[in-house]
Formats: C-alpha cells, sequence, structure tokens
C-alpha cells in the first residue's frame, strides 16, 4: 500500500544517487530480517529500549525526506538518521521454491520500496544504520565503530518496546567457503544445451553490467545468508568494475576487506575500492545509472511434469505426489488414467465429458452472458458478452464485455460509494509512475505518461471512497491530493499476468462523441453500431456480440419465439426445467371422473357439518328464552 498525504503523488521517480551505491553494496551485508537464527553471530547482551521519534535532523536543523530516532543503550544515548533506500527499484523478481513434496513453486513477490532505510548515528563518524520499518517496527543493524547492534521489535509490546541486542562474529561456526568446482556437461533444467567447458570458478568480467545479454550468478553452497551477502557483494563489486584488494590496501579497523581475494566475514569497503569506484563513476556512470539495465528482466520459464500446470505436450498435471495420490483422472506423469477422458476441464465431470447444459462459465458482470457446456467435449464455448452499445447504466455501455461507466467501475473496486473522480485527478496520467500512466513498456518497470488528449485512457481515478477493500496479492493502492481533491487509484503488479483492474476499460467515453481505445482518446462512438431491435429477439431475449440471440430462460433459440430451456446457439442452452409425459385420452377421462366424485363427496360433507351447526344454535337460542319467560311469569305471581 502506497499511502502519501500530501500534494504529491504516492510514488515519484527513483532518485539516481552516486554516493550511496557504495553503501548499498554494504546493506547487502546486513539483512534485516536476523530473527531468523545467527549461526555466525551470537549476542553478548540485550535491552529494551524505546525509540522516540525526532522532529528535527542533528541541532535543530530540518531535513526533509529523514527519519530520526532516539534511543538509550550502551550507557548513553543515541540519535540515528535515516532515509528511505530508493536507489535500487524493485523490478521483477522471479521467486521459485519447493514444496514439501518436490514440487516447483513460482511467485512474483511484491518489495515494498518506501520502508527500507539507510542511515547513520549522530556523532559518530563511519557509523552505519540499515533498518526496515515494513511492520510498524524498527528492525535491522546498526554498526557504531567496530561494535555492532541488532534492533527489532519487542513482540505483543504495547509501548513500542524494541530489543537491541550487540552481536559480535563468530568465524569458527561458518566453516571453509569453498568455490565452485567443475560441473557436468549438460543442464537438469536445461537438458537440449551442452556446455563444453565447465568453469572451474566464476570470476565475473569487469564492466559487463552494460551488456543486456550478461547475467550475475552467485553460488550458494548451503551456507548462512550472511555470507551469501558478502559473496552478493563482492561479485557485484566485480561486476560493476572492482578489482580485487592488494597488500597495500586497508579497512577502517578490519583485518579483511570486502574486496580482499579471498571471502570472509567483514562489513568494509577498503580505501582502493573506494577510490576505484570513484573512477567508475567519471567513466561509466552513464551506463550504471540507465535505468534500462536496471529493471530489464526476462523469465525463462521450463516445462517440467508435476507443476500443476497443462504444458507441451502434456494432457494432464495434477501436481505433487501427494497431488495426485487424491486426484483419480491423471497419473504422475501427466497422462490421464485408463478410462479417463478428461481431468479438470471446464466441461469435465467425474474423469468424463459433462451432460449437455452444465454451467461452465457463470456471468462475470452485468454485460458478460453464462455459458453451458455443449456436451461431447471437455471444452466449454468461447466466452460471449452483450452486443456492443448495448446500455448497462444511464451513462455507460457495454464494450467487449464490459460496462463502459467510470463510476461503476470504481465501485467495484472500492465499494458502492465510490464515484468517478474529478477531472482534476486525471492529471496524475501524466506522471509516468504506477498509478499514473497510459502505458507500460514491457519487459521493463517504466511507464508511458499520457498526453493531455488522452489522460482519461490511463488509470482510473476515483473519488468519495469511504472504506479501503481487500486486495489480492501484489496489488496496492495511492491516495493523492490534488487541487484541493483526493484521488484513488489501484495497481497490479504487472508480473501476476492478471488483468489490470485499474486501467480504464477500452470503449470508456472520454471526450464528447469519443472513447479510449488502447490508451488513446480517438475512437468515434458513432462507429460502434447496435442494431438489436426488440422484434429481433420476439422481445424474449438480447442479443450477443455475434449479433445473435441469447433468449431468456423458457425460450428457445434463434428467435426465441418456441418455448424452451434459453440461451443461444453460440454460448449453449441451460437444462430443461419441464418435462413432457405422454398419457392416453382415456386415462385423462378416468382420472376426472374419480376427483370429480372425490370433490362432490367433501363438498357434500362440508354442506351437512354447516347445517348441523345452524339447527344446534337455533334451538339453543329457542330454549333459553322460554325458560326466561317462564321466570318472568313466576316473578310477577
Amino acid at each position: 500500500m502506497s499511502l502519501n498525504r500530501g500534494t504529491k503523488l504516492a510514488e515519484s521517480q527513483v532518485t539516481r544517487r552516486t554516493a550511496l551505491l557504495l553503501l548499498g553494496f554494504w546493506a547487502m551485508l546486513a539483512p534485516v530480517q536476523c530473527s531468523q537464527g545467527h549461526p555466525s553471530w551470537r549476542y553478548i547482551s540485550s535491552e529494551v529500549v524505546i525509540p522516540r521519534k525526532e522532529l528535527h535532523h542533528g541541532k535543530g536543523v530540518q531535513m526533509p525526506g529523514w527519519l530520526s530516532y532516539s534511543l538509550y543503550f550502551g550507557g548513553q544515548r543515541h540519535v540515528m538518521h535515516m532515509k528511505s533506500k530508493n536507489i535500487f527499484w524493485p523490478g521483477q523478481l522471479l521467486l521459485l521454491t519447493q514444496d514439501e513434496q518436490g514440487a516447483l513453486q513460482m511467485d512474483f513477490p511484491f518489495i515494498p520500496s518506501d520502508c527500507y532505510h539507510l542511515g547513520y548515528v549522530e556523532g559518530i563518524p563511519f557509523s552505519m544504520v540499515t533498518v526496515d520499518t515494513c511492520y510498524g517496527g524498527l528492525e535491522g543493524i546498526m554498526k557504531l565503530d567496530d561494535l555492532a547492534y541488532e534492533i527489532k521489535p519487542l513482540r505483543y509490546s504495547k509501548t513500542f518496546e524494541h530489543v537491541v541486542s550487540q552481536i559480535v562474529a563468530d568465524a569458527d561456526t561458518m566453516g571453509p567457503v569453498h568455490r565452485l568446482k567443475d560441473r557436468q556437461n549438460g543442464d537438469p533444467l536445461f537438458p537440449e544445451a551442452v556446455i563444453k567447458h565447465g568453469p572451474a570458478s566464476f570470476d565475473p568480467p569487469l564492466y559487463r553490467t552494460c551488456n543486456m545479454h550478461d547475467i550475475l550468478f552467485v553460488g550458494y553452497l548451503g551456507r548462512h545468508h550472511l555470507m551469501v551477502s558478502i559473496l552478493a557483494a563482492r561479485y557485484t563489486g566485480r561486476s560493476f568494475g572492482l578489482y580485487f584488494d592488494s597488500e597495500d590496501c586497508t579497512c577502517m579497523r578490519r583485518t579483511v576487506c570486502i574486496m580482499s581475494p579471498y571471502a570472509a566475514l567483514t562489513d568494509a569497503f577498503s580505501d582502493c575500492s573506494i577510490i576505484h569506484w570513484r573512477n567508475i563513476v567519471k567513466t561509466q556512470g552513464h551506463c550504471i545509472f540507465d535505468t534500462v539495465w536496471k529493471t530489464f528482466n526476462a523469465s525463462l520459464i521450463n516445462v517440467r511434469c508435476g507443476n500443476s500446470v497443462v504444458e507441451g505436450s502434456e494432457r494432464c498435471d495434477c501436481g505433487s505426489l501427494k497431488q495426485c495420490y487424491s486426484n483419480t483422472c491423471c497419473n504422475t506423469d501427466c497422462s490421464l488414467k485408463r478410462g479417463s477422458v478428461c481431468d479438470k476441464e471446464m466441461c469435465c465431470t467425474n474423469c468424463t465429458y459433462a451432460t449437455p447444459g452444465t454451467l461452465c462459465r457463470p456471468i462475470q458482470n452485468i454485460c458478460d452472458l453464462p455459458e453451458y457446456c455443449p456436451g461431447g467435449t471437455y471444452l466449454c464455448p468461447q466466452n460471449f458478452y452483450l452486443q456492443d452499445g448495448t446500455p448497462c447504466t444511464e451513462e455507460g455501455y457495454c464494450y467487449h464485455g464490459n460496462c463502459t461507466d467510470r463510476t461503476m467501475h470504481c465501485q467495484e473496486i472500492f465499494g458502492r460509494h465510490a464515484v468517478n473522480a474529478d477531472d482534476s485527478c486525471y492529471t496524475i496520467n501524466t506522471k509516468a509512475t504506477r498509478f499514473g500512466h497510459c502505458s507500460r513498456r514491457a519487459p521493463l518497470m517504466t511507464f508511458n505518461p499520457c498526453q493531455n488528449a488522452d489522460i482519461k485512457c490511463g488509470r482510473l481515478q476515483c473519488g468519495n471512497v469511504t472504506h479501503l477493500p481487500r486486495l489480492p496479492d501484489h496489488a496496492s493502492f495511492h491516495q493523492s491530493k490534488i487541487s484541493q481533491v483526493w484521488c484513488w487509484g489501484l495497481d497490479t503488479h504487472i508480473a501476476t499476468g492478471i488483468n489490470d483492474v485499474g486501467h480504464v476499460r477500452n470503449g470508456t467515453p472520454c471526450a464528447p462523441g469519443k472513447f479510449c481505445e488502447n490508451n488513446f482518446c480517438n475512437a468515434s462512438i458513432a462507429a460502434i453500431t447496435y442494431d438489436c431491435n426488440p422484434e429481433k429477439c420476439s422481445f424474449r431475449g438480447i442479443c450477443n456480440n455475434r449479433r445473435n440471440c441469447h433468449c431468456h430462460v423458457g425460450w428457445d433459440p434463434p428467435y426465441c419465439a418456441d418455448k424452451g430451456a434459453g440461451g443461444s446457439q453460440d454460448s449453449g442452452s441451460p437444462p430443461r426445467m419441464m418435462r413432457s409425459v405422454k398419457q392416453s385420452q382415456e386415462s385423462v377421462v378416468y382420472l376426472r371422473v374419480v376427483f370429480g366424485r372425490i370433490y362432490a363427496f367433501i363438498a357434500a360433507l362440508l354442506l351437512g357439518v354447516a347445517t348441523n351447526v345452524k339447527v344446534i344454535k337455533t334451538s339453543t337460542v329457542h330454549e333459553a328464552t322460554t325458560g326466561d319467560r317462564l321466570h318472568y311469569k313466576k316473578l310477577l305471581a
């Protein structure tokens, strides 16, 4: 979630600061998630502190963009100043994992870019602070001269308490670091590739970051992530052009530096590396800070049985061994079991074709139509929807299966109270950010800004948002104030591959007589020909995108003139709810006579009961009247 309460956009461009890139290498040596266990570090002391946020940086001087916290540990008060680390912009990061059954799991995790901070401790030269605030507290590493401290939030604390622990390196627990040995010809992931000469060790050539086709390999040989961070920093430095240190190179209060010929536990670059880096920035800066090379990413997908995705020549894919155990249609080798004709297709039921009329694709929105299985195949008919131009609201019409009403679009995202934003909010689309652009440049994580004539064909901007929706994974929203108006928008990570619901849909009106088409406001509404007259479908249906009638339930296609099940000749028909029963005329007469006699008997019975009730009431009244008269005569005598 990106939230901004100022007048700026919720996300800004990447700030390029040459001096911080070398510090970024060092930041790789201090993973902020150190609470997972420390086989190479040990604690020697711990204190509970409450960080207090400082409003001023240094001695009363305000520095915009900096965070300052004061905390007391080690017998004295320290003030640390931090700024967001935005020099490394997260791109498409492919994360590959294996479940307990060995099945490969692929994901593109969302990496927040505004909660990682890098800074220093006031009054201590060459100090370093790297923390994250992604989860509401401060978690990371502080380096004060030759002392290192870990800070992390105290669990279940309601007063913002943190634990500050001094840590020291325990080199004996690390063990030797082995270099990469010769590898066999061929690659298990890419068996078609033949490698004639496998490298004995990996030594990346200098200045190869400027070649788009080069890639950085880091060998992870079962060591702890701290050593992997050191190796990553070393080889990243080599790729940028740093040489290994000579005997004359030194680093402050360290016997071994990061760029030493042999990797060791350390956290400092040598003076030689710093001088060499300055020369690299002067000569190779145009390449290092070019966003094209920094964000380029392309993924290679290997077809493999067992990943729950039917691909290549596979007939089915039931996933891991545990998942295949409960699957009655598919074998572990991605072939169908004997007697099965299908597995998980939309028109497949119990390993065979679904019966005709089975719903295989329900209605998705007001402009969509349902599809039914035709029988004899496991394939569902293609998606059909209402004819373009069919009214869906007072201000919108259907176009390619979606309603073009902007307010309805906003309500689908932010709830029923949301409305289309003010026109001033759409100026965000000229900023070329995640939440304001007209198009993306794939596979780069960069954006094309909208021209003034096309600003209403970029990201959808909404207003009157009263509650925040439950967003899916890798989705985020922004809140920005433009011309005293709050603007809201949604962004979905491009690597998810799902439909981007936060973008203005094609067909949405953007100017008088024009609508959006492929991010441009240049298509004419007059070109949408809607010719579906009510008489065409006998007033009992609507037209689909093929201009054929989709009949209401109870009427048969193609013209909805005869009684039937409904549907269309394109998307199929639902199952018939009425069945005809064959019967003879004699049986009908016999049933009428029987039921007629039953009705007559019931009527006579009811009439007799009603007569008896009337007589009883009359007799009772008469007797009561005679008794009263006798009693009255006695009183007179």
